[in-house]
């Protein structure tokens, strides 16, 4: 019975991206379209502040963003606070690892003394 989870998770991390491929696919915002008379285009426009040329690439260009409207936005105060949780997260587990190596060090540091 303890075999079936690893597999379970296995599986579960290996097809977890094409369900969520599917998901994020349905939120996608829809395209603005122009119809002509025998022709539709799709185009999408993007709410950049310089020209999309020079934006969107590997290394997007200072002031090719835009200042976060809402809270939930890029930059906006609700990311910062995601990171400083994510930050002390880190912090808690780093600490009571080191907490922890210290304790074993002093228990066979002890062990070593009595035996001598």
């Amino acid at each position: 019975m303890p075999r079936i989870a690893p597999i379970a998770c296995a599986v579960l991390l290996t097809l977890a991206p094409f369900g969520l491929s599917a998901v994020h696919a349905a939120d996608t915002p829809t395209d603005s379209t122009v119809a002509t008379a025998e022709v539709t285009e799709s185009t999408y426009v993007y709410d950049l502040v310089n020209e999309p040329s020079e934006c969107i690439n590997s290394n997007p260009r200072p002031d090719c963003g835009k200042k976060p409207q809402s809270s939930g936005d890029r930059g906006g105060w609700m990311q910062y606070t995601v990171f400083l949780v994510m930050l002390a997260g880190v912090g808690v587990v780093g600490s009571v690892l080191i907490r922890n190596v210290i304790r074993r060090d002093r228990a066979i540091a002890e062990k070593m003394s009595q035996s001598e």
